[in-house]
């Protein structure tokens, strides 16, 4: 079994947990064999509710009677949910952040409207990024402009709202209206030519 893979809870810290948060302990046939083929026993397998920047997930952990740490998140899970760990900050962050609504907006039919919206707190002032369409938002109906932004002293950024059919559409304060991808140093920023109508072009 792939360690890194998985997820991993310690028998101690599953204990501490309250019911809500986690399921019953199943037995497992499976063992975990570490690079030096030592082989560890697992007590179960069960599920645990955990809490990150990017949100509320239940992920499938095994238990451990003892673990370097309390909870070990395998790459399976950090992957699949576009996590990045920082180890220069010690910190969790991702590749893209939710951007929320701030008031309830309704968009006349076949029309334009610029709105702010609000990203995670742990995004910082002045960072730079992409805004695309978010899933939620394309099921309303609703695009949005894929724009470079900039997160102001406020922590949100501006949105430009296309509403392409023939009636209203309305959408509540907290719906996520964008997706923030905010730019990292593996991002060029190069002035365009001036044959084109953009002002800039990014490479990744």
């Amino acid at each position: 079994m792939d360690k890194i893979a998985i997820n991993i809870i310690s028998k101690s810290f599953y204990d501490s947990l309250p019911d809500t948060c986690k399921t019953s302990i199943c037995s497992v046939s499976e063992k975990i064999v570490l690079a030096n083929n030592q082989s560890v026993n697992i007590v179960g397998k069960c599920t645990v509710k955990i809490q990150v920047p990017q949100g509320k997930h239940w992920i499938h952990t095994y238990i451990l009677t003892q673990s370097s740490h309390p909870l070990i998140l395998g790459t399976s899970y950090l992957i699949s949910k576009k996590i990045v760990l920082d180890f220069s900050s010690l910190s969790v962050s991702n590749k893209t952040a939710k951007v929320k609504l701030q008031k309830h907006v309704t968009v006349d039919p076949n029309s334009e409207l610029l709105i702010w919206g609000k990203v995670a707190n742990y995004i910082l002032q002045g960072q730079t990024g992409m805004c695309q369409n978010s899933s939620h938002l394309l099921k309303s109906g609703l695009l949005i402009s894929k724009a470079v932004v900039t997160v102001n002293s406020h922590k949100t950024v501006p949105i430009k709202l296309l509403n392409p059919t023939n009636d209203q559409i309305f959408i509540s304060r907290g719906d996520i209206i964008a997706s923030f991808e905010p730019f990292t140093e593996d991002y060029m920023l190069i002035n365009a030519d001036e044959k084109t109508n953009t002002l800039f072009k990014m490479y990744n």
